[in-house]
């Protein structure tokens, strides 16, 4: 496997064994994550490291935390931090 690819498959129940519908493509140079649903793209969405558990999550603009200026953004939490 590549190294630039970190692959995580989400486990549903089909009809063949040990396959899944679902499949998330990372790609930690361009942080953008690629949702498949056999083997098409549903979902293409940015991904960030969050600063306090350093988990690879679904960016949104919510979790930053900002500077004593109210202007600079400093350091960025997933959901689960905040």
């Amino acid at each position: 496997m590549h190294t630039a690819l970190v692959c995580i498959a989400i486990n549903r129940k089909m009809g063949a064994a040990n396959m899944s519908d679902y499949m998330e493509i990372i790609n930690p140079q361009t942080r953008i994550a690629r949702l498949y649903y056999q083997g098409e793209v549903v979902e293409e969405y940015k991904v960030e490291q969050c600063d306090k558990c350093s988990k690879l999550t679904k960016f949104d603009a919510f979790g930053y935390q900002i500077g004593y200026d109210k202007t600079e953004k400093i350091i960025w939490f997933c959901g689960d931090c905040r």
